[in-house]
């Protein structure tokens, strides 16, 4: 920039002003644009090295240009220097009140560098204050950025046209500071009202992606609205200071100097405000103290400006009056209501505020500000920038008492407990555990209560998070009594590449991989560096949601994991979660539940309704046996280069998608994966479950409840509609008479036995099946009825002979059977009958036959790639 600017001030000397000023607004314009075309365009498109390559390619044409321009409109060296002369020439001797062009040097170089910090204090609070407001994926960055660059190439093109003409410019540069100070602490009460307005934009706009489209646009508005004042005066010094400058004779060496020293103030102004200020006065004062600091500044230069002895004094102490009042005056009047900040309006889009809750914490940190409340019941909640990551019901904060009511895992503690256990039954006898996001800490808890775990190290970047996550304390009280339990405050990749230890088990955690940066803990490159930390039987446990992302975006992180783990599993953990174990080996070992009913875990455990085998088996979702051939199949995974998670994240939570076809998977009444990995699970016998809001889980217990004659638990709506379905059925069957609707009635036959039958694989309920067959018989049921039966109690039973000649007499029925078997379970049970008998062809002849076309559901994906893979082996 230096240079382009000296080639212009020598080709253009009579108004150096101007061109100054026309440079800085095309060089920021540049700037503001190229974020938003990077960031929302060709990241997308050629991931981020086609996205550098193609900045490259732009420099290499500039260059090439340059060259060319050089070439054709070369100069003499004599009229070079000539130009160069006139440059260094003072243009107005005396202009201001100097006493030598060394301290007008000193003077401008002092306040570059001072307005520089200033500015980028701004943009650290901006930042951080916008992210409650508009969310801290990001896009969302991204626009903010691009508006406070665009802001500073605005300011310059103002000034563009006046820059020249003032007669003073250390008074206007002086009066440009002091405004730019009270304009950005002037933003304090527009930000508190932006949560209102984007509040009732969020409710106006549609879930849809235009919606999405005309938000995201919104924010760009209403981040130039925060930011634009303040940063347009910004624009403003730079092109002034150096016009000053060149004026006070420095020549073409102004310019460079002055870039020089705004970028050395800039990068002062990072580092003060990010690491040291904000962790410790917060956002608000930060930002206040970079208002003062530039209007002070601005009355320092308009004290040196040309003024009599006595009015300069008299103005001095009316700025500094009017500095004092305006700043307290604002400050006063714009109060953080810390309700209001963690309300976290850009995601549950509405402004709720609860008045029983209570703020018991709120901080910001380094990289989030942290917020932990206790609402009117009692429960415990501690969210980063206004999101939510973790919870808990008051009972868990006070002792258990023997003797009292057990209580079932519900909504954040089901996935709390359920992470940490399952992944440590995969590695009962874990020595060394890491575990990525301390969250409300709970994870880190219950792995140190098993006796065998010598080091718990958590990781976690944000500090505040360890200190909020207080508010749960006695419930995860080992991890900050134990100690065995070591905090690690950094990024969980700069951690693992500096360190050199290797862990029995790792637990990764993060936040929503919608918030900037946390995608890239769910890469290919991130788990390769996870690889190798693992020791040789290591294993390795990733949280993944299912709600506000999509099933695209879960296959890249999966196809990511499957390139650097040869075997893996995935359990529900929750309704909407998910954990994955993986490991080095080429299989994963049998999981030890007794791992529950350990040392420290029994004892947190003892409030919660037993978790059982049983109980943990059902929440099993399938492994790489089925999984693989589709994620190795040229499904993208999520990387470092090609980060689709971070681009696609933030439009799913808006949208509120959810990964259906994942929390899906084991829904259907045969389990297809179950049939395929050949792991039968018996009838379900217990009557309830610690898991109840886990689907698997319920299904389980109301089979078992149906199957038990004395039943003395409370009947919920759900179980006295299921019985008095089994009843009505029970009735026909014991008969003779035909139904008026073979159709209809095989429909209740199909929902009973399903019902009955709940979480069972491989095995089927013969009285009942004994029952159905042989009314069927006596009331002269049509064939495809018949058919029908038998390939239902072929499926349930495994008998995989029987169900593909019961698939082949149901498939000649010109309505394929539709009408009678969900067309699901048909397809499943056609294709998977025939690859467990070997019958490759039929197989693929089945799925041609009974899948829609172009079907993009993720559960005949799965199948279609099982199939191919079987056909390539063949």
């Amino acid at each position: 920039f230096p240079l382009m600017s000296a080639e212009v001030l020598r080709r253009f000397p009579a108004s150096p002003g101007r061109v100054l000023a026309l440079l800085y607004f095309t060089n920021g314009l540049g700037g503001a644009i190229g974020v938003l075309l990077g960031g929302f365009w060709l990241v997308a498109r050629v991931g981020l090295a086609g996205t550098l390559m193609f900045a490259g390619a732009i420099n290499l044409v500039v260059a090439a240009i340059v060259a060319g321009s050089a070439w054709l409109h070369g100069r003499s060296e004599a009229a070079e220097e000539v130009a160069a002369e006139r440059a260094s020439v003072p243009e107005t001797a005396g202009f201001m009140a100097m006493s030598s062009p060394r301290r007008l040097r000193t003077v401008l170089i002092a306040v570059s560098v001072g307005t520089a910090i200033a500015s980028f204090i701004y943009e650290i609070a901006w930042i951080r204050m916008l992210a409650l407001v508009l969310g801290g994926a990001t896009h969302a960055f991204e626009l903010m950025l691009s508006a406070f660059i665009l802001g500073l190439a605005l300011g310059a093109l103002w000034v563009r046209r006046r820059i020249d003409r003032f007669g003073d410019p250390l008074r206007a540069l002086g009066i440009v500071q002091w405004i730019m100070g009270g304009l950005a602490i002037a933003t304090l009460p527009v930000y508190l009202a932006s949560f209102g307005w984007t509040a009732a934009l969020l409710a106006a706009l549609d879930v849809s992606p235009e919606g999405y489209t005309l938000f995201t646009l919104a924010r760009y508005g209403l981040a130039l609205l925060v930011m634009l004042p303040a940063t347009f005066c910004a624009g403003i010094t730079l092109p002034l200071i150096t016009r000053t400058l060149l004026r006070g004779g420095a020549g073409e060496s102004a310019v460079g100097t002055i870039y020089a020293a705004n970028t050395i103030g800039s990068v002062v102004g990072v580092v003060l405000a990010a690491l040291v200020l904000l962790p410790l006065i917060g956002v608000k004062a930060l930002l206040i103290s970079g208002a003062v600091l530039d209007m002070a500044l601005g009355i320092w230069l308009v004290g040196l400006a040309r003024w009599a002895v006595p009015a300069r004094r008299r103005i001095i102490v009316a700025a500094g009056v009017c500095t004092a009042l305006l700043t307290i005056g604002i400050a006063w009047q714009a109060r953080f209501d810390r309700a209001l900040l963690s309300s976290g309006v850009y995601r549950v889009r509405q402004l709720i505020l609860r008045d029983t809750q209570r703020i018991v914490f709120y901080r910001d940190g380094r990289t989030a500000s942290v917020s932990a409340s206790i609402e009117g019941d009692g429960g415990v909640f501690i969210a980063t920038n206004g999101k939510t990551d973790a919870s808990l019901p008051s009972s868990w904060l006070e002792p258990w008492k023997e003797g009292a009511p057990r209580e079932a895992l519900t909504s954040d503690a089901t996935t709390q407990a359920l992470l940490p256990l399952l992944s440590l039954a995969y590695a009962p006898r874990a020595r060394e555990v890491a575990v990525i996001g301390h969250g409300s800490g709970m994870s880190s808890h219950f792995l140190l209560g098993s006796p065998d775990v010598a080091h718990v190290t958590t990781i976690e970047i944000e500090p505040e998070m360890i200190e909020g996550s207080r508010a749960f304390y006695p419930a995860n009280r080992r991890v900050f009594d134990d100690p065995r339990s070591v905090f690690a405050i950094e990024d969980a990749r700069a951690f693992f590449a500096a360190g050199r230890t290797r862990y029995d088990l790792i637990l990764s955690e993060p936040s929503n991989p919608w918030v900037s940066g946390v995608s890239a803990l769910f890469t290919r490159e991130f788990y390769a560096q996870v690889n190798r930390h693992l020791t040789d039987d290591g294993i390795f446990g990733q949280w993944v949601h299912l709600y506000e992302i999509d099933d695209e975006l879960i296959l890249g992180i999966l196809a990511a994991l499957h390139e650097r783990f040869r075997s893996y599993a995935i359990y529900y953990t929750a309704s909407q979660d998910m954990l994955i174990v993986a490991s080095r080996a080429d299989s994963l070992p049998a999981p030890d539940w007794t791992v529950v009913g350990s040392g420290g875990i029994a004892t947190d455990l003892a409030r919660i309704l037993p978790l059982t085998p049983q109980t943990l088996d059902a929440l099993y979702v399938g492994g790489h046996q089925v999984l693989g051939p589709l994620l190795g199949s040229g499904i993208p995974p999520n990387s470092d280069f090609e980060p689709l998670l971070d681009l696609g994240a933030e439009r799913g939570r808006y949208l509120a998608r959810s990964a259906d076809g994942f929390a899906s998977l084991t829904a259907a009444r045969f389990n297809g994966i179950a049939a395929l990995e050949d792991r039968p699970s018996p009838l379900p016998t217990e009557t309830w479950t610690a898991t109840p809001e886990i689907d698997r889980a319920r299904v389980a217990t109301l089979s078992a409840r149906l199957r038990t004659a004395i039943d003395t638990l409370p009947a919920t709506s759900e179980i006295t509609a299921a019985r008095y379905r089994k009843q009505t059925l029970d009735a026909t069957l014991s008969g003779s008479t035909p139904p008026p609707d073979w159709e209809l009635w095989f429909r209740s036959v199909v929902v009973v036995e399903r019902e009955l039958h709940g979480t069972a694989a491989g095995v089927a309920d013969e009285r009942f099946y004994g029952s159905l067959h042989g009314y069927l018989a006596r009331a002269g049921a049509p064939e495809v009825v018949v058919a029908s039966a038998q390939f239902m109690h072929a499926l349930a039973a495994w008998d995989f002979t029987w169900a593909s000649r019961a698939a082949d007499r149901l498939m000649a029925d010109p309505t394929l059977g539709t009408g009678w078997l969900p067309p699901d379970m048909l397809r499943d049970g056609a294709v998977i009958s025939r690859l467990r008998i070997g019958d490759i062809p039929g197989a693929r002849r089945a799925y041609d036959r009974l899948t829609f076309a172009g079907s993009t559901e993720l559960w005949p994906r799965i199948l279609a790639a099982y199939l191919a893979a079987a056909e390539a082996r063949e």
